[in-house]
């Protein structure tokens, strides 16, 4: 992991930081000023939406309802908000209440998973992983907590939605005890150790077709499913956001009310925007999952020989995982202090610095190193699921 580290801090000036998402999430959440958090509704299920000429309104489970100018689709991968409208797109009425029986997206994969205090011995802020044929094992150590998770592939993929018992975790859990997470810990000692309960899931893959219907706009889950190993779903549902986000504010400032044709418009060229990375974040990301949980011979030689013994590591941080992470979008008008003094691959997109906006050609002739650009927080947090891809330890002591 050590030449991996300083592969990612030489080519992009920040390094790799584990955090537990509900805290981050909490982190973000306590620094919004009070009358913005007074307007964020909690516990709000949402049953149905309708869409208006130049509004739109969305009705709770509770029976309240909330009007607003657009509604954004970051409701998962079971999104309710892309269900209603699917259903209008195709000239349906709104669709019934219970989830479809069927996703969008297909399951090679499941997981279950859970959390640990980091156990004695091991080293923060690292991802250990065993690979083997259709099972495999994960531990990442954060400064306090420790995330833990087996891998298995199903006898075959499937978009069915399956909602597994305590009895299915008890004997995953049963026939994968002896597996190694990390070179001194097996499956068994490490599960014994979580301060909470288990989760099991099935791991889907895929993108839909349409991500916007008039006033509707989706992002994160709900236009995409990625498998967990490279950590892309959850970086690039906020990437989807600040794209989103700089499009918006642009629009409002020279238009306040914009038409419905108008936010069509907008919504289609994010759409096609952001489909140009879904390519290269679907590869990278079913390719770490089948380096690990083997599901052809390929899979195996790779891992097990050609990778170890080559410098395909160094080539894909360098020519493959570096210029993906510097073209994502940042907000381009936030202000980042603490910039790094230099990095090797220059940055696509700049925030705003010292006051100065976007295209304000007098930014561009900073100089920061060799890229004479900038990184926003959230190409920073993008960078460690990007960076996932090949930095991780094998151990050929699984079984």
């Amino acid at each position: 992991m050590s030449g991996a580290l300083t592969l990612i801090n030489s080519s992009h000036g920040y390094g790799i930081r584990v955090v537990h998402r509900p805290e981050f999430v909490e982190v973000l959440y306590k620094t919004l000023p009070e009358d913005v958090k007074n307007r964020i509704k909690l516990k709000k299920q949402v049953v149905n939406v309708n869409v208006f000429d130049d509004y739109v309104r969305v009705e709770c489970a509770d029976g309240t309802f909330e009007e607003g100018s657009v509604i954004i689709g970051a409701d998962g991968v079971h999104s309710r908000i892309r269900q209603c409208m699917q259903a209008f797109a195709d000239g349906k009425p709104h669709p019934g209440k219970s989830l479809p029986s069927k996703s969008p997206y297909l399951a090679t994969y499941r997981m279950v998973f859970g959390n640990i205090p980091v156990p004695e011995g091991q080293e923060a802020s690292v991802n250990y992983e065993g690979a083997s044929e259709r099972v495999s094992t994960q531990l990442i150590t954060g400064t306090s907590r420790a995330w833990i998770a087996v891998y298995d592939a199903l006898d075959e993929p499937t978009s069915e939605r399956i909602r597994y018992t305590a009895k299915d975790k008890d004997r995953m859990l049963e026939k994968y005890g002896h597996l190694y997470v990390s070179p001194n810990l097996t499956v068994r000692e490490v599960f014994a150790m979580r301060t909470s309960n288990l989760g099991m899931v099935n791991l889907e893959e895929g993108q839909v077709d349409k991500w916007t219907w008039r006033r509707i706009v989706l992002v994160g889950d709900a236009v995409r499913k990625l498998e967990p190993h490279a950590g892309l779903g959850y970086n690039s549902g906020v990437a989807d956001v600040v794209a989103l986000t700089n499009k918006l504010r642009r629009l409002l400032q020279t238009d306040s009310s914009p038409t419905t044709e108008t936010l069509e418009a907008l919504f289609a060229e994010y759409q096609s925007e952001r489909q140009k990375f879904e390519p290269t974040v679907d590869s990278l990301s079913r390719r770490r999952a089948r380096a690990t949980g083997w599901l052809s011979p390929m899979n195996k030689v790779m891992t097990k020989y050609v990778a170890p013994w080559t410098n395909l590591a160094y080539y894909a941080m360098r020519y493959i995982n570096g210029p993906f992470v510097s073209s994502l979008p940042v907000l381009e008008w936030l202000e980042e202090k603490g910039l790094p003094e230099a990095y090797d691959i220059p940055y696509k997109y700049h925030p705003m610095l010292d006051g100065m906006e976007l295209d304000d050609p007098k930014k561009r002739s900073r100089s920061r190193g060799p890229s004479s650009s900038s990184l926003s927080i959230f190409t920073g947090t993008a960078m460690l699921a990007a960076f996932a891809a090949v930095g991780f330890q094998y151990y050929r002591r699984l079984h």
